[in-house]
């Protein structure tokens, strides 16, 4: 795998919601904010966490906001990359990530739809 490092100081954008999916990170150091799409924080990746791997896979755009909360380094992953380490893991391997993704989407929609009926 190529390992492109890519740093961001602290309050940097690394994408918005609904930007094209073309990398996903694996985070050396730092700490890197995940924002709703109205910019509330409801998580956060630490040091040796992938993120922006879910939309690659998917083939979906961002449903997420990301910004490093503290100066932050990774390997930025190309989405091809990403696609063909995927596809030579095992059958199972492949299997349990599709279905956590696919559920993780659908407990997102969910929320969307009873937060918007308060």
């Amino acid at each position: 795998m190529n390992k492109e490092l890519i740093s961001w100081k602290a309050g940097t954008i690394i994408y918005r919601f609904n930007d094209q999916s073309d990398f996903a990170y694996l985070l050396k150091e730092g700490e890197v904010e995940i924002l709703s799409e109205k910019g509330t924080k409801i998580g956060f990746i630490n040091s040796n966490e992938i993120f922006g791997d879910q939309s690659c896979l998917l083939n979906t755009k961002r449903t997420v906001e990301t910004r490093a909360s503290k100066n932050s380094t990774a390997i930025r992953i190309p989405k091809d990359v990403l696609i063909n380490e995927y596809d030579k893991s095992p059958l199972i391997i492949q299997a349990i990530l599709r279905s956590t993704y696919l559920r993780l989407t659908n407990i997102s929609n969910v929320q969307k739809k009873n937060l918007k009926s308060l």
